[in-house]
């Protein structure tokens, strides 16, 4: 099959991860640019080393978040080796070592939007081409650029160079593309602490909507309350000079989650959760809070992986929490298992309003079922009733002390 300055392999698409039928899957689409056909194994290489990269980054070496997913590569062949690499940028920057040019399958280029660093190709070509890999539902593609300048980017395609610790930037990036995850560093460039940056001093628009990035540090209303570490002021850090960006020292234990200030290129006025994580730092873990987002991401989108087990008896319809099971796709989320214990206690001998709650359980075990399996055909439903009802919900009790028999 021939494309302009490129072409694809017969079969043009191998399965690399298969945890099931790609239709019930989250597919990570791996295809290359700037790779010859005198270049299959370097391409290769480089695709494997994503894949085991990826499965031991936490929580995607989670079984009941690594059986979610399924991984393919494209091998698609370029005309010429390498990508765009100008000059000059507008942010005064050479390249490391020369300028390169390239005839590429997908126009991989650096020095987008005068950023040395962001690399970028046709996106729209990525995923017409991705579109090879049949029955495919829910997918992200990834590129690879054969290229040893630093770079990469995120948007609809996550994109990532061959430069030392690359790896690194492509699951950064997958943290924007595919989880809706902020940037947490507290400049725009590099020089940014440095030379000032006075349109990124404080940040005063409307809540983010990126689940790791807040303006809000009220304990009682953060979003990622339910993940503070007992005893951190709140902010935990502040920065006194916001012309300037806080020095770079955490005055908490490191993965403390917090509220700490400087994030999404702004020196103050936002915050994110831990003082350093993935989408701060490349060599960074993700923080329990982007954590909670990928599994959250992936449970609302994607079928729970099946794993065979010795069949046991189920549990008493009227001990089960269908629709919040449904939901979070995981009966044993804290969530689920915080309102299945709160329940328990209202049914407990002694407890006020008893009867109610037998007689709420009872119909529940009757209507549940049928409520359940028309919620989980919508993820966009299933991420609106754990947004606004159970997340609220759940947190509710919890502050309230609602916690076994209490």
């Amino acid at each position: 099959m021939g494309i302009a300055d490129g072409t694809l392999e017969t079969p043009p698409s191998k399965t690399l991860v298969n945890n099931g039928p790609n239709d019930k899957r989250w597919n990570v689409i791996i295809l290359g640019d700037g790779f010859t056909t005198g270049e299959k194994t370097k391409y290769r290489d480089a695709a494997d080393a994503f894949v085991n990269a990826l499965k031991t980054t936490a929580p995607f070496n989670e079984a009941t978040v690594w059986g979610r997913i399924n991984v393919h590569r494209v091998d698609a062949w370029s005309t010429q080796s390498g990508a765009d690499n100008p000059q000059l940028c507008a942010d005064g920057s050479g390249p490391f070592n020369g300028p390169t040019s390239a005839l590429t399958m997908f126009d991989a280029e650096f020095c987008s939007g005068g950023d040395r660093r962001r690399l970028v190709v046709d996106e729209g070509v990525v995923l017409t081409i991705a579109g090879v890999v049949p029955n495919v539902e829910f997918s992200q593609p990834v590129v690879v650029v054969n290229h040893r300048e630093f770079g990469g980017s995120g948007g609809s395609v996550a994109v990532y160079s061959l430069a030392d610790g690359a790896v690194e930037i492509a699951i950064h990036e997958l943290g924007h593309s595919a989880f809706h995850l902020a940037d947490e560093y507290e400049f725009l460039s590099e020089q940014g602490c440095t030379k000032g940056e006075p349109d990124h001093d404080t940040y005063t628009g409307p809540e983010p909507e990126e689940p790791n990035v807040t303006k809000d540090f009220n304990k009682a209303t953060l979003k990622w309350r339910h993940l503070l570490t007992p005893g951190l002021n709140l902010p935990t850090t502040t920065n006194p000079d916001c012309t300037k960006c806080l020095p770079a020292s955490s005055p908490v234990a490191a993965g403390a989650v917090g509220a700490f200030v400087g994030a999404r290129y702004f020196h103050c006025g936002l915050y994110r959760p831990v003082f350093n994580c993935k989408m701060r730092v490349k060599e960074q873990p993700f923080c329990p809070v982007c954590k909670d987002a990928i599994r959250t991401r992936l449970a609302v989108s994607v079928p729970p992986p099946v794993t065979p087990v010795a069949p046991s008896p189920p549990p008493p319809a009227s001990k089960l929490c269908f629709v919040a099971g449904a939901v979070y796709r995981d009966p044993s989320h804290a969530d689920v298992e915080q309102l299945r214990r709160w329940r328990d206690a209202r049914l407990a001998p002694g407890a006020r309003g008893r009867l109610a709650m037998r007689a709420l359980a009872a119909a529940y075990a009757r209507l549940g079922p049928p409520l359940a399996r028309a919620v989980e055909r919508s993820p966009w439903l299933c991420g609106l009733l754990r947004r606004r009802l159970f997340e609220p919900l759940a947190d509710g009790l919890r502050r309230r002390g609602h916690e076994g028999g209490r």
